[in-house]
C-alpha cells in the first residue's frame, strides 16, 4: 500500500514518512484553528456587533507582537523542538480553561479574549509547522511534498469545519473550545519524530536568533529578499482580514443567532476544505513544477482581484462567499506552499528568526491595519461592507508587483548561496601559506638540524619567490654546506640582491658547490665583474666561469657582445647529459639578464631537457617573447612545459593568436597541444581570440571542446563586451545535450553486455561528466548574467540541501523546453531507464546490440572515446569490428595505440595457462 501511494504521488524513498508526519501535524493544527475560528466568530458575533471586530483585530496585533517577542527570546535558550512542544501544550491548557469558564456562565471579557487567543493560535501554530518543514525538507523534497503537506492544512480545515458544524448543532458553540484543546494536544507528540528526521545537523536557534524584535526587524530590512516576502505577507494579511470582515458582516445581516452562524461557518469551511484538498493532492505539485514559482505566486492576488471586483458588482452573500472561497482555496493549495519555498535559500542562521517575525508580527500587522481601516471607513465613515473592496483593488495590484520582485529575489538568493558554495569549494582546494605557517617555517629555519632546515627551505621555495623570508639570508653563514648552497639557490631564483656582499665572500667558501652557486648568483645579479673576484679559476667548474664571463662581456657591450655570443652559443651547444648543467646555466643566465642572442635562446627553448627549456621559456617571457612565438606554440605539446610556454605566449599578446589558432585547428596535432592552445587564447583574450574559439566549439575531440568552452567563459568573465556568436553557442548546446543522451544509450548497452564494468564503463562516465560540464559552461556563455557554473559545482555537492537548491534554481531559470531536456540529465530521481527512453524519443534510434554501441563510440570522433571503443572490442570479444583495430594501429595517439595492442591480445586465441598481458585490465 505504501509503495502504491508513493508511485501514485511520485514520491521518493523517505518522502512518505516525513511528508506524512508533516501532513498529520498541519492537519491537526489547522483543524484546531478552524474549530477555534468558528467558535470565536460565532461567540463574538452572538454577543457583539460586527463593528466591534476592528477593536479585537487591533488588540490581536499588539498581543501577537508581545507573544512573538517572548517566543523569539525563548528560542535563545531552547531548541526549536522544545519551543514547539511547549507552545502547543500551552495553547491546549488555555483552551480547556476558557471552555470551563464558558460553561459556567461566560463573563463579558471572555469572548474577546477567546477571539484574541484563537488569533494567536492561528498565527503561531501553522507557522511553526512550516518552519519545521523548512528544516526537515530539502528544496527538491519541498517541491514534491509541500502540496501534500498543504493538503493537511486543507483537510484539517475541512474536518474542522464539519466537526464544528456537527458539534455546534448538538452541543452548542461553547463546546467547540474543548474540541480545540483536544486536537492541539493530540498534535503535540508529532514534533519529536519530525525533529529527528531533519537534514540539518543542528537547527537549534543560535544566540543571535534570540535577539529582541528590533534586531529581527533589522535582519529583515537588511535583506531585499526578506523585505519582499514581508511585504507580500503584510498585503496578504490585510486583504484576507478585510475580505473576512466583509463576509462576517454580510453573514451577520443574513443569518440570525450564534448557533446558526456557527453552523454556516462550519459548513462553508468544510466545503471549501474538500475543494482545496482535491486541488492539493492532484494538482499542486504539478502546477509548481510546470508553471514555476514566479507564476504560482501571481495566482492568489489575481484571483482575489477578480473576486473583489465581483463583490463590488453583485454585493451579495454569495459574492462574499466566493471571494473568501477563492482566498482559502488558492492560499492553502498553492500560495502557502509557494511562499514557504521562498524561505528555502535563506541561511539557517537567519531563517528561524526572520520567519517567526514575518509569520507572527508582520501577519498580524496586516490584521491590525485591516481592523483600523474598517474602524475608520466602516464604523466611523459609514462605508458599507461591499464598498470596502475598493481598498483592496490597489493593494492587490501592489501585491502582483511584489510577487514579481520576490521571485527575482528568490532566484538571486539561490544564486548567491550556490556561488558562495563554489567559492568555498575553490578556497578549500587552494593551498595557502598564511602568516602562522610562515612563522612556523621561520622557526624551523632557525634550528640546528640541517635536514629539517632543507625541508623548510623547500617549503619556502613553494611560496612567493619575490618575498623570501629574512631568515633565509641568515643561512648563508650556516655551518652545513648543503644549507648554504640551497639558501643561495633560493635567493638567486627570487632575485634578492640584498645579500650581495655576503655572497661575494662565499666565492672563497671551502665547498665547491657553494662557491659555484655564489659565482652564478653574482653573474646574474651583480653590477660588478664577478670574474675579477676569482683568484683561481680551478676552484670553480667550467660552466660557472663561462656564465660569469658571458654576463661581464654582455654588460660591457659594444665589440665584446660578439665574444659573449660565441661563449653563450658554445654553452647552449653542449650536448647530452654531460652538457646538461652547462645548457641549464646558460638558460638561467638568459632568464636573469637580457641577452640579445635570439638564435641561441630559441635553441634552448627547443632543448630536449625540460628544465633547460623551462628556464629558456621564462627568459623569453621576461625579456620579450614575440620573436619566439612559433617555438613556444610547439612547446605546448609537452605537459611539463605547457604552463610556462603559455605564460610566455600571453606576454606576446595578440601576435600569438594566429599561431595558436593554427595549432588549435590542426587535427594531427597532439590533443594536449590543442587543449593548451585554447587555454592560452583565453588568457590572451579579446574579440580575435573569442572568434577563433567559437569556430572550434564543435571540434570532434571532447577534451579540446571542454577547454574551448572553458576558455570562452574566461574571456567573457574578463570582458562582457566581447561578442560571441549566439547561433554557434545554441548549436553547440543542442549538440552537447543530444550527445549526452546518446552517451546514456551507449552506457546502457555496454553495461548490459559487460556486467563487470570494465574500464570502458568508467571511461564513458568520465566523458559524460565532461559533457555535462560543457553544457553548463555553454549555458553560462549564453546567459552571462546567471551563474550556471556555480550551479554545476553545487550539483556535484554531497550536501543534499545544496544539491537540491541547485536543481531548484535550474528549474527556475531554464525555459520549459530546455528544462525538460536538461533537468532529467542531472536529477538523481530520474532513473537510467527513464533517461534511455527519453534518449530514444529524442534521437530516434535505439542501440540494440553491443556492436551498435561501440560503433556509436567510434562515430563520435573523440580520441578518448575511440580508445574506449578499442578496449570494448577486445573486452567484449567483438571480432566483427576487428578491422577497426587494424586502422588504428598507426594512429598518432599513443593511448589509442596501446589500447589497440591490449584489445588484439584479448582477441587472440588463448593458449593453455595464458593470462592477459600486463596492463590489460587497466
Amino acid at each position: 500500500m505504501t509503495r502504491l501511494v508513493g508511485r501514485l504521488l511520485r514520491l521518493q524513498p523517505g518522502d512518505l514518512t516525513r511528508g506524512g508526519l508533516l501532513f498529520a501535524y498541519l492537519l491537526l493544527v489547522m483543524c484546531a484553528y478552524v474549530v477555534g475560528q468558528v467558535a470565536r466568530d460565532a461567540l463574538f458575533l452572538g454577543r457583539f456587533a460586527a463593528s466591534r471586530l476592528p477593536f479585537a483585530d487591533m488588540t490581536l496585533f499588539v498581543v501577537v507582537a508581545a507573544v512573538a517577542a517572548a517566543y523569539v527570546r525563548v528560542g535563545r535558550w531552547l531548541g526549536l523542538d522544545r519551543v514547539l512542544v511547549g507552545s502547543l501544550a500551552g495553547f491546549g491548557v488555555l483552551g480547556l480553561g476558557f471552555a470551563a469558564l464558558a460553561h459556567r456562565g461566560a463573563p463579558a471579557w471572555l469572548y474577546p479574549v477567546v477571539y484574541v487567543w484563537v488569533g494567536v493560535l492561528g498565527v503561531l501554530a501553522p507557522a511553526q509547522v512550516w518552519t519545521l518543514a523548512n528544516y526537515v525538507l530539502t528544496p527538491r523534497e519541498a517541491r514534491r511534498l509541500f502540496g501534500i503537506v498543504g493538503a493537511g492544512a486543507t483537510l484539517g480545515a475541512a474536518l474542522g469545519g464539519f466537526l464544528s458544524n456537527a458539534a455546534a448543532r448538538r452541543f452548542g458553540a461553547e463546546s467547540l473550545l474543548v474540541l480545540v484543546s483536544a486536537v492541539i494536544l493530540v498534535a503535540t507528540p508529532l514534533v519529536g519524530p519530525l525533529w529527528r528526521r531533519r537534514h540539518q545537523v543542528d537547527a537549534s536557534p543560535p544566540a543571535e536568533q534570540g535577539a529582541a524584535l528590533p534586531t529581527s526587524l533589522d535582519l529583515i530590512l537588511d535583506s531585499g529578499h526578506l523585505r519582499a516576502i514581508a511585504g507580500i505577507v503584510l498585503l496578504s494579511s490585510f486583504v484576507t482580514a478585510l475580505s473576512g470582515w466583509q463576509l462576517k458582516a454580510i453573514a451577520q445581516q443574513a443569518i440570525v443567532g450564534k448557533d446558526a452562524l456557527a453552523q454556516f461557518f462550519g459548513a462553508w469551511n468544510g466545503s471549501v476544505g474538500v475543494l482545496c484538498l482535491g486541488i492539493q493532492l492532484l494538482a499542486t505539485s504539478g502546477i509548481l513544477r510546470r508553471l514555476g514559482l514566479g507564476q504560482v505566486l501571481l495566482l492568489l492576488p489575481l484571483g482575489l482581484l477578480a473576486g473583489s471586483l465581483g463583490l463590488l458588482a453583485f454585493g451579495t452573500l454569495a459574492a462574499a462567499v466566493t471571494l473568501r472561497s477563492v482566498d482559502k482555496v488558492l492560499r492553502y493549495s498553492l500560495d502557502r506552499p509557494a511562499v514557504e519555498l521562498l524561505y528555502l535559500p535563506v541561511p539557517p542562521a537567519s531563517k528561524l528568526v526572520a520567519k517567526s517575525f514575518i509569520d507572527t508580527v508582520v501577519w498580524r500587522a496586516g490584521d491590525g491595519l485591516a481592523g483600523l481601516s474598517v474602524l475608520v471607513f466602516a464604523t466611523i465613515g459609514g462605508v458599507g461592507a461591499v464598498r470596502l473592496s475598493l481598498l483592496n483593488v490597489p493593494l492587490l495590484l501592489l501585491w502582483v508587483a511584489l510577487a514579481l520582485r520576490v521571485h527575482r529575489g528568490y532566484v538571486s538568493t539561490l544564486e548567491q548561496t550556490l556561488q558562495q558554495h563554489r567559492l568555498d569549494a575553490e578556497r578549500a582546494d587552494t593551498p595557502l601559506l598564511d602568516r602562522d605557517t610562515t612563522e612556523r617555517l621561520a622557526s624551523r629555519l632557525a634550528g640546528q638540524d640541517a635536514d629539517e632546515i632543507l625541508y623548510a627551505l623547500d617549503l619556502v621555495a613553494l611560496g612567493d619567490a619575490a618575498a623570501v623570508h629574512p631568515a633565509v639570508r641568515g643561512l648563508l653563514a650556516h655551518p652545513a654546506p648543503s644549507v648554504r648552497r640551497r639558501a643561495l639557490q633560493i635567493l638567486g631564483e627570487a632575485g634578492d640582491r640584498s645579500a650581495l656582499r655576503r655572497v661575494e665572500e662565499l666565492l672563497a667558501d671551502a665547498d665547491l658547490e657553494v662557491r659555484t652557486e655564489a659565482l652564478l648568483y653574482l653573474a646574474r645579479h651583480a653590477e660588478v665583474d664577478p670574474v675579477a673576484r676569482v683568484h683561481d679559476f680551478r676552484d670553480f667548474p667550467d660552466y660557472s666561469v663561462r656564465a660569469a664571463l658571458v654576463a661581464v662581456l654582455t654588460r660591457l657591450g659594444g665589440e665584446r657582445l660578439e665574444a659573449a655570443q660565441a661563449v653563450f652559443a658554445l654553452m647552449a651547444a653542449e650536448a647530452g647529459r654531460e652538457g646538461r648543467r652547462t645548457r641549464l646555466e646558460a638558460a638561467r643566465l638568459a632568464e636573469r639578464m637580457p641577452l640579445p642572442f635570439e638564435g641561441t635562446v630559441r635553441r634552448l627553448i627547443e632543448d630536449e631537457d625540460e628544465e633547460v627549456a623551462v628556464a629558456a621559456i621564462r627568459a623569453a617571457a621576461r625579456h620579450g617573447s614575440l620573436p619566439y612565438v612559433d617555438a613556444l606554440v610547439r612547446r605546448l605539446a609537452a605537459p611539463a612545459l605547457a604552463d610556462t610556454a603559455g605564460e610566455a605566449l600571453v606576454a606576446a599578446g595578440t601576435a600569438a593568436v594566429a599561431p595558436l589558432a593554427a595549432a588549435l585547428a590542426d587535427p594531427s596535432a597532439a590533443p594536449a597541444a590543442r587543449r593548451a592552445a585554447a587555454t592560452v587564447l583565453a588568457k590572451v583574450g579579446g574579440s580575435d581570440a573569442a572568434s577563433v574559439l567559437c569556430e572550434h566549439l564543435l571540434v570532434a575531440d571532447a577534451g579540446v571542446r571542454l577547454c574551448v568552452v572553458a576558455a570562452l567563459c574566461e574571456i567573457q568573465d574578463q570582458d562582457r563586451a566581447v561578442p560571441l556568436d549566439d547561433v554557434v553557442l545554441e548549436a553547440a548546446l543542442g549538440a552537447e545535450i543530444l550527445g549526452h543522451y546518446r552517451s546514456h544509450q551507449i552506457l546502457a548497452r555496454v553495461e548490459s553486455a559487460d556486467p563487470e564494468r570494465t574500464p570502458v564503463v568508467s571511461g564513458l562516465r568520465v566523458a559524460m561528466a565532461e559533457e555535462l560540464e560543457r553544457i553548463f559552461d555553454l549555458l553560462h556563455l549564453m546567459h552571462p548574467d546567471r551563474d550556471f557554473r556555480s550551479t554545476w559545482v553545487a550539483l556535484q555537492s554531497a550536501d543534499r540541501v545544496i544539491h537540491d537548491q541547485a536543481l531548484d534554481l535550474l528549474e527556475t531559470l531554464l525555459k520549459p523546453g530546455l528544462r525538460a531536456l536538461l533537468v532529467p540529465l542531472v536529477d538523481p530521481e530520474v532513473t537510467e531507464a527513464e533517461r534511455r527512453r527519453l534518449a530514444e524519443r529524442l534521437i530516434g534510434a535505439a542501440l540494440d546490440a553491443p556492436e551498435a554501441a561501440v560503433l556509436a563510440l567510434i562515430g563520435t570522433g573523440d580520441p578518448w572515446l575511440r580508445s574506449c571503443a578499442a578496449y570494448a572490442i577486445g573486452a567484449l570479444g567483438l571480432r566483427s569490428l576487428e578491422d577497426r583495430l587494424a586502422a588504428w594501429e598507426s594512429d598518432p595517439d599513443p593511448l589509442l595505440r596501446e589500447t589497440v595492442r591490449q584489445a588484439r591480445a584479448r582477441l587472440a586465441p588463448a593458449s593453455p595457462g595464458e593470462v592477459d598481458p600486463p596492463g590489460a585490465q587497466g
